[in-house]
C-alpha cells in the first residue's frame, strides 16, 4: 500500500466511523514517518490501526518519544559512521566517542561537556574558522558525514575558548552554528537543529551585521519547517523579506541572502499548495539574482540565477508538474555550482523521469548523482521513493545499479 492510498483509506474510515472530513495526505504520512511532526491525534491513530489491521499503536511504526514526537522513519542517522583517521586523537578521549559524526555533532551542541585537552590546546579563533569553512565546504560537496565531524569540532573549538575565558567572535560563533544546523536538519535531528539555527540568531544579532542576520534566519526558518511548524517558518520568511528588501541592492552579499530567503519561502509555499504564493516569491528571487549578476557562493548560498532554476525545478516536482521538472531542470547547465546543488536537481530530475515512465532515465540520473555524491544521495528521501518505485514495479531481476542503490539506501528488494 502507497502512502497516497493508505491516506484515502484513513479518511475513508473516519468519514464512515464519525462522519467527519479529514485531510490526512501524503506529506503529513511522510512527516509522522521521518519524526518531523508530532504523534498522530487519536482519531488518525485509530483509522491507522484500522486499516493497516494492527491492534496497538506501538505496531504502527511511529514511537513516542519523550519530547511526545514520533521517532520512527527519516534518515538513518546510525549508518552516518564517523571514519576519520584517528578518532581517539581528534575526540581527546576514547571511552565515550559517539558512534556517529550526527551524535558527534549533537554532543556538541547539547552536553555542554567540558573541553578536552585537545580542544584546549587548539582553542583560537583562526581554527575555529578553519573547521567552519571545512564543515561547508563539505556540505556543498555532498559529504553530510565530514561535514557534521568539521562543524562538531568548530564548536568544540569556540567552547573551549569561552571556558577559558578567551575573546569570542560573534560572526564566527553565528557561522558554526548555522552549519551545525543546515547539517542536523539533513540528517532528521530538526528539534537539535532548531537549537543550533536559534543560537546562530542571536549570535549574529550580536555581530551587528544584518546580512549575516538574515542568513540565520533562514536558517531557522527552514529548520522550523523540519521540525513540523511551516506556518511559523513562513511568518519568519515574511517579515524577515519584508525588513531586509531595502538593503537588497547593497551588496552582492545582501542580494543572495535576500534571495536565498526567497527560495525557502517559495519551497515553504509550494508545499503548502500555494502555486501563486511559491511563483510570486520565486520571481523575486530571480530579480534578487540579476542583482548578483551572476552565480555567486557569498556566505555559503550558491546563489544566483542557475540556483533560482535549480529550486523552480524542485519546486515543480513538489507541485507535481514533472513536465515543468524537465523542461527547466533537465537541460540545465550546472557543472559550476557546488556539488550539493547539482545532486538535488538530478534527484528532482530523475523522479521526472521515472513519473513520465522513462525508467531507463531515472535510473541513469540517479546512477550519476550517486557517483558524484554517494553521502547526500543515500540518505535524500527521493532515493529511497525512486527505488521503492523500481523495486515495487520490476517484473524482471534487479540489474547490479538497481541492487547497489537499493542497498545504499536501506530499500529491501524482496
Amino acid at each position: 500500500m502507497t502512502r497516497a492510498e493508505l491516506a484515502q483509506a484513513v479518511n475513508e474510515y473516519i468519514w464512515r466511523t464519525t462522519g467527519r472530513q479529514s485531510g490526512l495526505d501524503v506529506d503529513t504520512l511522510a512527516r509522522y514517518e521521518r519524526g518531523l511532526i508530532r504523534w498522530p491525534n487519536a482519531e488518525y491513530r485509530e483509522g491507522l490501526r484500522a486499516v493497516l489491521g494492527v491492534a496497538r499503536d506501538s505496531e504502527l511504526g511511529f514511537h513516542k518519544t519523550r519530547r511526545g514526537r514520533s521517532a520512527a522513519g527519516g534518515p538513518d542517522t546510525a549508518s552516518w559512521v564517523a571514519t576519520w583517521a584517528d578518532k581517539d586523537h581528534t575526540t581527546g578521549r576514547s571511552s565515550a566517542v559517539p558512534d556517529t559524526a550526527i551524535d558527534l555533532l549533537r554532543g556538541a551542541l547539547l552536553t555542554y561537556a567540558p573541553a578536552t585537552g585537545t580542544d584546549v590546546a587548539r582553542a583560537d579563533l583562526s581554527s575555529a574558522r578553519s573547521g567552519i569553512g571545512a564543515a561547508f565546504d563539505a556540505y556543498q560537496a555532498g559529504n553530510f558525514e565530514a561535514a557534521a565531524l568539521a562543524s562538531s569540532s568548530a564548536l568544540r573549538v569556540l567552547r573551549a575558548m569561552e571556558l577559558r575565558g578567551g575573546p569570542t567572535d560573534a560572526r564566527v560563533l553565528a557561522l558554526a552554528n548555522q552549519v551545525g544546523a543546515i547539517v542536523l536538519s539533513k540528517a532528521g535531528s530538526a528539534d537539535v537543529a532548531w537549537i543550533a539555527a536559534d543560537r546562530g540568531v542571536s549570535a549574529a544579532e550580536a555581530s551587528g551585521d544584518p546580512t549575516l542576520r538574515m542568513s540565520l534566519l533562514r536558517t531557522a526558518a527552514f529548520s522550523m519547517a523540519s521540525a513540523g511548524h511551516r506556518t511559523d517558518a513562513l511568518t519568519i520568511v515574511e517579515r524577515a523579506t519584508s525588513e531586509f528588501q531595502r538593503r537588497m541592492s547593497q551588496t552582492v552579499a545582501s542580494a543572495a541572502v535576500y534571495g536565498t530567503m526567497l527560495l525557502t519561502g517559495a519551497l515553504l509555499l509550494a508545499a503548502d499548495r500555494d502555486n501563486a504564493g511559491a511563483a510570486a516569491y520565486l520571481d523575486e528571487a530571480h530579480d534578487a539574482a540579476l542583482v548578483a549578476g551572476m552565480d555567486r557562493n557569498d556566505l555559503w548560498t550558491a546563489f544566483g540565477p542557475t540556483n533560482v532554476a535549480i529550486h523552480r525545478a524542485n519546486i515543480a516536482a513538489v507541485l507535481g508538474d514533472m513536465d515543468t521538472v524537465l523542461a527547466v531542470g533537465a537541460p540545465l547547465d550546472v557543472g559550476h555550482m557546488p556539488i550539493e546543488r547539482r545532486v538535488r536537481l538530478h534527484l528532482d530530475v530523475a523522479r521526472a523521469h521515472l513519473a513520465a515512465g522513462d525508467r531507463d532515465g531515472a535510473l541513469a540520473t540517479l546512477v550519476h548523482a550517486e557517483a558524484v555524491a554517494p553521502s547526500q544521495v543515500r540518505h535524500h528521501d527521493i532515493t529511497k521513493q525512486i527505488v521503492s518505485a523500481f523495486v515495487e514495479t520490476m517484473n524482471r531481476r534487479p540489474g547490479v545499479d538497481l541492487i547497489r542503490l537499493a542497498r545504499a539506501a536501506d530499500v529491501p528488494l524482496t
